[in-house]
Formats: C-alpha cells, structure tokens, sequence
C-alpha cells in the first residue's frame, strides 16, 4: 500500500513538473507545453517513470545524490529559444535559431573529460531544419518526413564546442559510476545522428541514468496537416504515420535541469565554467 501511494505522489509531481517545464524559467523564455489547438497542433514534455534510478546513490536524509570527494558529472545546454506555443512560432524560432547543444564534463580528482555527441552537420546531405524548409517550399506531401532519416555524420566531440552553454549543473557521482560511465562513452558509436533517437541530448540522457538520475528531455509533437510559412499555408504532413513527433531536445533538458537545481538536486555551476580558460 505505501508503495502505491508513493507511486501515485510520483505521478503528481511529475505533472508539477509539466506544468513548470512550460513556464518562464530563470534565463529562459522559451516555452515547452501547447494544449491540443483547433489546427491540431499540440506540445507536451515527456515525463519519466521514476526520477532516479533504483541503484542511485542518495542521502538517506535529503534524498539527494552523493558522491566521493572530486568525483562529479556536469551536463552543459545550450537552449535556442523555441517556442512551442503554435506550429507557425516553432517554424518561426526554429527558422531564427536552428541550433542547439547538450554535452558533458566528466571529472575526477586526476582530470576532466569534456564530450559530447555532434552531427547534422549538413556536408553530404542538408541539416534537418533546411531539408523540412526546403520541402515546404516544394511543395512536397511530407516535408516533415526528412525528419525521420538518420545522418552518417555523427562524431564524438572533444573539448569544449564554439559556443557557450546556457546552463551548466553539476552531481557528484562515485568513482564506480564514474569507471562506468567512462566505460560507457569510450565504447558508444558515434557515427549516426538522429533528431528522434542518437543525438547530443540522448547522450546526456543516457550518461545520467548511468549516473544515477532520469532526465526529462523529451518533448511529444502533434503536428497540423497544415501551417503558415513565409506568409502562406504550407503542406506539413499527408501520411499519417508523420502526426506525432517524439524527440529529446536541450529546450526540455534545460527546463528540467534548472528545475533540479532549484530544488537542491544538483548545482547550477554556469558561472563557474564560463570563467574556464
């Protein structure tokens, strides 16, 4: 019984965290979460099952993750700003900004490690955003399509990216889940790319379960059959199997991160790493 109870109180918060995923966040103004609209547009944030995983490491007290001294995990975002609201403000602000990062620093009291997970780098075929825009202008029955195809142009990214993150949280981790998750990384493929699956923000996603925590990254589309673009209404998708659109995105992992924060689950370091050479 107090089991499905705990459960039950679980669910709830999770649907707190909805709520605030699509709020204005500290540094943010983006926003994550659309009703079911008239045009059939919609926006929702995936929750997670279970915040941290059955084996995290925790303070029996707080219930906040420990580590061992020098041992920790940083996930770094960079978020684009999108806006979720409607179809038409997503294409607008994707049209603006098409570019979003999520990597990760890996550190022990010997060095740090910072990586991540690249592609869409638009050398043999166009990036996503320009081959869906690319579509609508053609008039093609599923623009939206292109966004199922995965690229051969993943690479595993070393170092700090030519861009600055927007935020930066921190876990301390334990040096067993540190030699896992250093395990994990050196021997994961990198070669593909992926908008729904295999990508940067998955990465994150995947090291942190390793690490112990569940992130909310995903967001669910319900996407128009049709939506304004450069002034007239375009053809998104006519094959229904292009109605519902699932993938992990910084602008969810950002929300969520600054909201782990807040609750004293991890640190926002921002200002820290900024000031790195």
């Amino acid at each position: 019984m107090r089991h499905k109870v705990t459960e039950r109180i679980y669910r709830v918060s999770i649907h707190v965290v909805n709520i605030l995923l699509a709020a204005v966040t500290a540094g943010c103004t983006h926003r994550l979460y659309a009703p079911l609209q008239p045009d059939g547009w919609s926006a929702q944030p995936i929750a997670v099952e279970r915040r941290f995983t059955e084996d995290a490491d925790l303070d029996p007290n707080t219930k906040t993750p420990v580590g061992d001294e020098g041992y920790y995990l940083y996930i770094l975002n960079e978020h684009a700003n999108w806006d979720y609201s409607t179809a038409t403000s997503l294409v607008f602000t994707i049209w603006m900004r098409p570019w979003a990062h999520s990597w990760l620093i890996l550190e022990s009291p010997r060095d740090r490690l910072e990586f991540g997970h690249t592609g869409d780098l638009g050398q043999k075929q166009p990036r996503y955003h320009e081959g869906v825009f690319k579509g609508i202008r053609e008039g093609d029955a599923n623009p939206i399509a292109y966004l199922w195809q995965s690229m051969a142009d993943g690479q595993f990214q070393t170092g700090k990216p030519n861009r600055p993150p927007t935020f930066v949280w921190r876990m301390p981790i334990t040096r067993r889940r540190y030699q896992l998750i250093h395990e994990y990384v050196m021997q994961r493929t990198y070669n593909q790319f992926g908008l729904r699956s295999y990508n940067c923000t998955n990465l994150v996603a995947e090291v942190a379960a390793l690490a112990g925590i569940n992130l909310i990254h995903r967001i669910r589309l319900t996407l128009p059959q049709e939506t304004k673009f450069f002034g007239k209404m375009r053809r998104v998708w006519t094959d229904p199997r292009y109605r519902i659109l699932e993938y992990g995105t910084p602008e969810v992992l950002d929300a969520d991160l600054r909201h782990l924060a807040r609750l004293g689950i991890g640190s926002d370091v921002t200002e820290w790493y900024l000031t790195l050479k």
